[in-house]
């Protein structure tokens, strides 16, 4: 008989791993309620058989155990009529019998064997299974594939072995793979807007990167999760794409890392990055299962360095390297050392060595957080940049405009102001005067016989001349004084708060100024004299009558003989 599981209530699913009888073998009558198993050994359930004494088995073999109901307890009765058992993960394919009576199976059984050995399933039990004591056998004929190459699990080695009603256990099913679900959704939409904004900006390569590594893992939650077995796929399909994102994601998660951190890796580093796809394109495009057994251990033993060398590598960084390095490399180590972590376990977990679940999709979100995080810091750090480009062009603008402005009323031969400078600033002292009711003086000045000279002598020296002369009357003028070239060899003065007797004293010491100057000019000495005319600006007049009134003066200096100051009075 067999090992028997006491079950006094189903207020909710029961646990019923533990020891179980085992034989391998195949023998229909092992489903016989009445056959005497006491003989079998027993092996522990859910366990990998490999780590029970029994990693060459292949073919047939089989289960058995028995559940035991108090039939006294009337609030149990009424929950036999809705009785089921779940099944977690068994190795190749498997039926269950209960009573004697086969409930139904996963996969398929040779003579036309099919392999699906990952899935959670929920079968009703019979009440008439049910012997008159309360008692039900149930025996699982298990079929594991003998693969040419590689080694697989055995017999029934992961998930829920529960009893409860049907209701109960197809709820915890169901809630039990919800989390692989949300995060599978999270991180499909994570990954797809990343690469949304990397498609917005190709200059975020790490968003590529991350947006890549996120999408496979959503696919990846959603493949080992009991979800996919709603879809009408064949498994071995299912199965490929499962190992083709597994296998890949070490070297996207390289790529990823390497980016972030500004690292350029070397060639043998390029190289070993380079093996993770070669080796998920043979796990896809070789027919068959046995690829993928055949792999995954070197696949789990080729990439555990890889990813204790990067966590090395973003300790060093956090540990050595100036920001923004050490800042990227210290928010992702935590998040990492996580996943590390979560990827060793489910390492062990599936070589058999460990009971535990699977943890990476789990793992991943700590990396997902940690991740978020740095490329926000960074997308924020480039955003503050791009600002403080941004004011720093528009200053250099404010101040080309300004440098544009002066240009455009300055004079380029003289460095004086232009018509136009002058213009300017003599309204804004006309605003000035009339504010504070006072006046100021305007001076025409212009250089003797200038154009006979610049015939004798050339442009060359005429342009000399014109330098010469605006420094020497700059020099000896007050600062708020405003000299400025009107045109050709004229020059006008303003001076502001003087009066009419004062402007006629400032243009007698300028003109005495040039007169007595000797200016050199390619060992020749030049001399040179000027003719002001002098007016004053008050009251309610225009700036043109009183420009007409300096013009006139300095024309009665010329056809008073020149070199004279004339002043002109209204």
């Amino acid at each position: 008989m067999a090992d028997e599981f006491t079950i006094e209530n189903l207020d909710r699913p029961l646990p019923i791993a533990g020891a179980w009888r085992f034989q391998i073998g195949d023998n229909m009558a092992w489903a016989d309620p009445g056959y005497d198993d006491l003989g079998w050994p027993s092996v522990l359930v859910p366990r990998d058989l490999r780590v029970q004494g029994y990693e060459d088995y292949t073919g047939m073999a089989w289960y058995r155990f028995s559940l035991k109901f108090d039939l006294d307890n009337e609030q149990l009765r009424p929950d036999l009529d809705h009785l089921g058992i779940t099944l977690g993960k068994i190795h190749s394919a498997y039926e269950l019998y209960a009573g004697g009576v086969l409930l139904g199976g996963v996969g398929k059984l040779p003579p036309n064997p099919e392999m699906v050995y990952d899935r959670y399933h929920t079968f009703p039990i019979p009440r008439a299974a049910l012997d008159e004591e309360g008692r039900v056998n149930l025996a699982v004929r298990v079929w594991r594939h003998q693969l040419r190459y590689g080694k697989s699990s055995a017999g029934a080695f992961e998930g829920p072995f529960l009893v409860g009603t049907v209701f109960d256990l197809t709820s915890a099913k169901g809630f039990d793979q919800l989390s692989l679900l949300v995060l599978s959704s999270l991180y499909l939409v994570f990954g797809i807007y990343h690469l949304y904004l990397y498609r917005r900006n190709p200059q975020l390569r790490q968003y590529l990167w991350f947006g890549l590594l996120t999408v496979g893992f959503g696919l990846y939650a959603f493949l080992v999760s009991q979800w996919k077995h709603f879809l009408e796929v064949p498994f071995l399909l299912l199965k490929k794409i499962e190992y083709g994102v597994l296998y890949t994601m070490p070297a996207v998660g390289m790529e990823m890392i390497w980016s972030l951190l500004g690292f350029r890796p070397q060639r043998w580093a390029r190289l070993y990055q380079l093996s993770f796809p070669v080796l998920a394109a043979v796990a896809v495009l070789v027919p068959g299962y046995s690829i993928l057994f055949l792999t995954l251990t070197p696949w789990q033993v080729w990439a555990l360095p890889g990813m204790l060398a990067v966590l090395v590598q973003i300790i060093w960084y956090s540990q050595g390297y100036p920001s923004p390095a050490r800042t990227e490399a210290r928010t992702v180590l935590i998040g990492t050392v996580i996943f590390v972590l979560t990827a060793m376990n489910d390492i062990l977990v599936e070589q058999g060595l460990l009971e535990m679940p699977r943890l990476v999709p789990l793992g991943f979100a700590a990396v997902l957080i940690s991740m978020a995080v740095s490329l926000a810091n960074r997308f924020t750090l480039m955003f503050s940049n791009l600002e403080a480009r941004v004011n720093e062009r528009t200053q250099e603008l404010i101040e080309a405009n300004v440098r544009l402005r002066e240009a455009a009323r300055g004079d380029v031969l003289t460095g004086l102001l232009n018509r136009r400078g002058f213009s300017e600033r003599a309204d804004e002292e006309m605003v000035r005067a009339r504010r504070n009711r006072c006046g100021f003086v305007l001076v025409m000045a212009d250089i003797d016989r200038f154009k006979a000279f610049n015939d004798k002598f050339g442009h060359a020296c005429g342009d000399f001349v014109l330098e010469q002369v605006a420094g020497l009357l700059r020099e000896q003028l007050r600062d708020v004084d405003v000299i400025a070239r009107w045109g050709g060899e004229e020059f006008i003065l303003l001076l502001p708060e003087t009066s009419l007797q004062g402007g006629a004293v400032v243009a007698e010491k300028l003109r005495a100024s040039v007169a007595t100057h000797r200016f050199e000019y390619e060992d020749r000495e030049l001399h040179l004299t000027l003719t002001f005319g002098v007016a004053e600006f008050y009251g309610e007049m225009e700036f043109d009558d009183c420009l007409a009134l300096a013009d006139r003066a300095l024309y009665c200096g010329k056809t008073a003989g020149r070199n004279v100051v004339e002043v002109e009075r209204e």
